[in-house]
């Protein structure tokens, strides 16, 4: 572990992170799924040139004590309040949170909650399924069906049979899109994702049930920039489109020649954000 690792108790459990700038304005890094604080190690240097940059493992995520049961207890809600009490704890509101994917929806459901913690959100492709499965379109319940067809349910299948490579492969292959992605990555990063396999279970529970609506969604005004993945699957896309058609002060960027997660390991994710940062650093 890195010797600038730091550890803040929220709700009952010890939350590891790493705080790296000089910076006023704090930034802080939300991770995904089958994530952690790690992930955002191509992107903090960038960003901690100017601010104050923190990156944290979310409840369940290594290298974090597991306390609870990792399935009833990792809900969207618990999350966004975990994030919501990191800021407090902290004494760092208002400031920008940048979340990938599940993290990006942990994100938008704190600042649903909690306004005043958030000076701007960059969201990518949160996967706010009920969006899809509400929707009064038919093509996009049938997004949803897919998902839950190619994704949800043969991930879970594996879990029940206590196959957590088999869920995390399953997972990640039909997330990204790409045919045998797990297959192609190097042994250290598939024991990256199997630190955190056992935060999934929990994660795919709980995306589906989620209380967030798009009323929830038209009620947030801060500014938000939404990014894309060019290859990223059409579920994701069309979630990320509801949310800009819905939320009254966002704009949107999509990243080419990259799918889903992996936009946060490209120059031009970082370069559009800082730029993004710099429009609204004056927002109190």
């Amino acid at each position: 572990m890195p010797n600038n690792l730091k550890t803040v108790e929220i709700n009952g459990r010890q939350l590891h992170y790493v705080e790296q700038g000089e910076g006023q304005t704090p930034v802080i890094l939300i991770h995904g799924s089958l994530d952690d604080y790690r992930c955002w190690q191509f992107q903090i240097d960038s960003f901690s040139k100017k601010y104050c940059a923190i990156s944290y493992s979310r409840r369940f995520a290594y290298p974090n004590r597991v306390i609870g049961n990792v399935v009833t207890d990792n809900t969207i809600e618990e999350n966004a309040e975990d994030l919501a009490e990191l800021i407090r704890k902290l004494d760092i509101a208002p400031a920008h949170l940048v979340g990938a994917s599940y993290g990006a929806f942990i994100a938008l459901y704190c600042v649903s909650k909690n306004p005043d913690l958030a000076k701007t959100m960059v969201l990518n492709e949160p996967p706010i399924l009920p969006f899809l499965a509400r929707s009064p379109l038919k093509e996009d319940v049938e997004l949803f069906k897919r998902y839950r067809t190619n994704v949800l349910s043969p991930a879970e299948d594996a879990f029940k049979r206590g196959d957590f490579k088999r869920a995390a492969q399953t997972f990640i292959n039909r997330v990204m899109g790409i045919e045998n992605f797990f297959e192609q990555i190097s042994e250290q990063d598939k024991q990256y994702l199997m630190d955190n396999v056992k935060s999934l279970e929990g994660e795919l529970e709980s995306a589906i049930p989620s209380s967030f609506t798009i009323e929830d969604a038209k009620q947030i005004t801060i500014p938000t920039l939404i990014v894309k993945a060019e290859l990223s699957p059409k579920s994701f896309l069309r979630i990320a489109d509801i949310l800009s058609d819905n939320m009254p002060n966002t704009e949107q960027i999509v990243i080419p020649n990259v799918s889903h997660d992996n936009v946060k390991f490209t120059n031009m994710f970082s370069s559009k954000v800082m730029q993004f940062f710099e429009r609204y650093n004056h927002v109190q």
